[in-house]
This record gives structure tokens, C-alpha cells and sequence, in this order.
């Protein structure tokens, strides 16, 4: 019985995410868990959720192991990777069901496995979504933070209830959809009110939802935008014998898109084959194709300054002339920057071949034309403070710029785009995305998909976009109801 709850919590939350996309099992995937936690009362709840967990993200993340094999790595080493990154994760859900399990102890409640009273159910309800968000607060940022597929990202489709993440941020719909796991453990003892809060606070955010979605509406004069997708192979991007291949593919998108008459063009994350400035011949070629296109250019590029390697962003202006930079501040582990890679260096030897870029520090913000731009890279997207802080900045439009090329035909892609819906609701902005292989994506403050491409062939996206600056209570206060969660906890 024990096995069966813990690895139904696994495949339900599996079944949650791309590409099962199985949104609806989000709002019941925790029960089997928490069941076995504060029914069962197992010796060991820690264990039961690292297990679950685990489980559940070695799953999610079974896409590292194409990852790895694509780049000629190890089967070994694949695997190796895929379940120590599990198995950290898993620990987030341990340390939920352990803190499920005391609940009723510390907060003095009679023993739930005797009595599920009205009283003990509220609580360990609220204090165990309370738990869930907290625990997604701090995975958010400990070792530099991995919110990749954070429970509420599952819910990207049900534009009415994810709405209130312009309040609460993402971690508001996480903690609905736990609220609602929790509650059913009481109606499975027959207890149909436990059922009420739920109810009441789904409906309260089905309202907001619904009202923001009829009431918002765009006014000044819409902006032309087109998003380069050039889907270079990953493994030509830095190859010499491929960057004439390379520009001509650029070369193409650009007049393609200049048919559409676009205000501004963004190309993807280190879509020039080359250090920009450093690299004479490169600069007067990307200088040409700009002054041919006629309109404003937001291009990722490397650039080096000294012996630092940035990835970065710039904007330039229908001349070729150069307006601003933004290099990227959150690099990725293992990826862009190796933490330890001196000491680990020594053990696992194909460590030594990445990282290599410095974070840059200025502001996230780039004027491009007639729009104040918040850029993001990457991996950037999935930190909702990070995009946050460009808004609060002045950004009028948020501008994701990245390369997915790494994940292959994988569930990859799709995970790693769903934050962007979060990122545009949270802020009531515009989001455009740029993907070296897709998704490239247009996305209204609603979180609505206005345009978008398939992944791993050459495309254009273009659309209108509208420049905004109202400010959501997220981007005022930012994160205030997950540390209401975490005060609630300690409480």
C-alpha cells in the first residue's frame, strides 16, 4: 500500500508536465502522498517523500539523458547526472512530508489518524501548502536555485486560475493546486467538508481570473516585432567551417522578415557565430544585414572583455549603430560556469570543458527604439524575480532570448518554455521569445500564445506586441506571499 501512494504521487506529477501535458492532474497528484504521510503515518515520512520525489524528477528529467548523449557523453555519466540532480530534488519533497507528518503534534491537534476534524484538517491544509510554497521558494534560490517545472508551471493552459500569479507569483498556483491534494485526504474519510476551502479559493481565483481576462485591454499603437529562429545544430554553432552557413541563414530570416515590416528583430542566444566587436569580419557583416533590414536589432551574441567571455545581449538601431548590452547574470551550473571546477575538475574530467563565461552585472533593461526592453537569457526565464527586477526597472516589454538546441527532440524544450506565461502574467507585459530551435514564441500579459514555431526547423515569428507600464502587485512587492508562507510555516 505504501509503495503504491508513494509512486502514484511520482506518475501523477509526472503526467502533469510536457510533454504528457496532463495539466489536470496537478490539482490531485500530491494526495496519494500526503494520504500515506498523515493517514498511514509511515516510521520513516522523510524517506517515503525523497523516494516520491526522486522518482517523480528522474522522470521529468529523463530528457538529460538524450542531453548527454548528444554532446557524445557516457551512458554512465548520463545516468549518473540525472539521478544525483533527482534525488536533490527529491529532498524538497522529503522535507514536505516530513513537515506534513508534524503538523497535527505541533500544532496540538488531536491525532488526524483518530479524528480528521474540521479543526486539524484547515490546518494541516493551509500549513502544508504554506510548506509546499516555501520549500519552492527556497529551491528557488539555494545553490543558485533550480525552479525548473515548479508545480503551478503545469497549469500554463488554464489561463482563468493563473491569473492570481499577478499577485502571488507562480507559487500562488502551486499552493492552490496543493491546497486542493490535502483537501481530498479528508473527503476520502467521508469528511465533504474539507472540501469547502478549496472550493471557496478556487472560486475566488476563477473570479480574478475571469474579470482580469474580460477587462484588460491595450491602447496606444501596436509595435511590429519578428523573432528569428535560425535552428543551427548545436554542435555547428562554434565549428569555423559552418559560420558562412550560419550567417546565410541569418542573412535569409532577416529579409524574410523585413517583408513584414517590423519595428524590431530579435535574434536568439549566441545566434552570431562568433565574439561580436572582437571579431572585425563578423561585426561588418552583422553591421550590413542591419542596415539592409532597416529597423532595430535585439542580438545574442559572446563578446569578450580582457580575458572574460560574456554571454550577451545588444541592441543596435537601423544604422549598425550600438545603443546597449546586457550579459547574463544567472549562469547555468555545469553548463556556463562550474562551481568547484578546480576541485571537481580533478574527478569528473569532462567538467573541464565547460563554463568558461563571467556573470555581467548591469542593468536588465535595454532601450531598443521606441521600447524600454527587459532582457532575460536563457535559463534566466524560470527565476520570476530576476524578470521581475527588469519591470520594476521600467522595462515595457520582456524579451527572452535562448537556445534549445541542447534538449533535442525532447520534453526539454516545452518545460523550459512554460515559465515564460508566468513571467508575462506576473508583470502584465508582452513577452517575445527567441529560440536558436523553438519555441519562439509571442505572449500576451494574459499569458494568451499569439504566435508561436515548432521546434527544430528554420522560422520567423512576427505579431504585435503593445508597449505597457502599469505595475502588478508582484511587480511592486514581489515575492510577499511566498514569505507569508514561509513566516505561516515557522509559525
Amino acid at each position: 500500500m505504501e509503495i503504491f501512494l508513494c509512486f502514484a504521487s511520482s506518475a501523477l506529477t509526472l503526467l502533469c508536465f510536457p510533454q504528457f501535458n496532463l495539466s489536470i492532474l496537478a490539482w490531485i497528484a500530491l494526495a496519494p502522498l500526503a494520504y500515506l504521510v498523515v493517514e498511514l503515518q509511515p516510521e520513516h515520512p522523510f524517506l517515503w517523500g525523497w523516494l516520491s520525489g526522486t522518482t517523480a524528477y528522474a522522470g521529468i528529467l529523463s530528457w538529460l539523458i538524450v542531453t548527454f548523449q548528444a554532446a557524445h557523453q557516457s551512458l554512465l555519466l548520463a545516468t549518473a547526472a540525472l539521478l544525483a540532480l533527482a534525488a536533490y530534488l527529491g529532498f524538497f519533497w522529503g522535507a514536505w512530508a516530513w513537515f506534513l507528518s508534524v503538523i497535527p503534534a505541533k500544532a496540538g491537534i488531536q491525532s488526524v489518524v483518530r479524528r480528521w476534524t474540521p479543526a486539524s484538517a484547515g490546518v494541516t491544509t493551509l500549513a502544508g501548502a504554506a510548506a509546499w510554497v516555501a520549500l519552492e521558494y527556497l529551491r528557488t534560490y539555494l545553490f543558485t536555485g533550480f525552479p525548473w517545472t515548479l508545480l503551478g508551471d503545469s497549469q500554463i493552459h488554464s489561463l482563468p486560475m493563473v491569473q492570481i500569479a499577478s499577485l502571488t507569483g507562480v507559487y500562488g498556483v502551486s499552493f492552490l493546486l496543493v491546497v486542493t491534494s490535502l483537501s481530498l485526504v479528508g473527503w476520502a474519510r467521508n469528511k465533504p467538508r474539507n472540501l469547502s476551502l478549496p472550493l471557496l479559493l478556487v472560486a475566488l481565483s476563477w473570479g480574478y481570473g475571469h474579470y482580469r481576462l474580460t477587462h484588460t485591454s491595450e491602447s496606444g499603437q501596436p509595435i511590429t516585432v519578428a523573432l528569428l529562429q535560425g535552428s543551427i545544430d548545436q554542435y555547428k554553432k562554434w565549428d569555423q567551417a559552418y559560420v558562412q552557413e550560419i550567417e546565410l541563414t541569418y542573412e535569409v530570416l532577416v529579409a524574410r522578415a523585413k517583408v513584414q515590416n517590423p519595428q524590431i528583430i530579435v535574434w536568439p542566444e549566441t545566434s552570431v557565430p562568433g565574439y561580436l566587436l572582437q571579431d572585425r569580419a563578423l561585426t561588418t557583416w552583422l553591421a550590413q544585414v542591419i542596415r539592409n533590414s532597416g529597423c532595430y536589432h535585439i542580438i545574442g551574441t559572446p563578446f569578450m572583455n580582457g580575458k572574460d567571455a560574456y554571454n550577451s545581449a545588444f541592441s543596435i538601431d537601423p544604422s549598425g549603430r550600438l545603443l546597449g548590452q546586457y550579459s547574463k547574470h544567472h549562469l547555468v551550473p555545469f553548463g556556463e560556469i562550474v562551481p568547484f571546477g578546480d576541485t571537481l575538475g580533478r574527478w569528473i574530467h569532462v567538467l573541464n570543458e565547460l563554463g568558461g563565461f563571467t556573470a555581467g552585472q548591469e542593468s536588465t533593461v535595454l532601450t531598443v527604439g521606441p521600447a524600454e526592453v527587459g532582457i532575460n537569457i536563457c535559463y534566466e526565464a524560470i527565476f520570476p524575480a530576476l524578470v521581475r527586477k527588469s519591470v520594476a526597472q521600467g522595462a515595457e516589454l520582456i524579451a527572452n532570448l535562448t537556445n534549445d538546441g541542447w534538449y533535442m527532440k525532447t520534453a526539454a524544450p516545452y518545460q523550459h518554455f512554460a515559465p515564460n506565461v508566468f513571467r508575462a502574467i506576473e508583470n502584465d507585459r508582452w513577452l517575445v521569445r527567441a529560440d536558436n530551435t523553438g519555441i519562439s514564441a509571442i505572449i500576451d500579459p494574459l499569458g494568451h500564445v499569439t504566435a508561436a514555431s515548432p521546434i527544430f526547423q528554420p522560422e520567423i515569428v512576427t505579431g504585435q506586441i503593445y508597449l505597457r507600464r502599469t505595475r502588478t502587485f508582484y511587480t511592486r512587492f514581489g515575492d510577499v506571499f511566498a514569505w507569508i508562507c514561509i513566516i505561516f510555516c515557522i509559525a
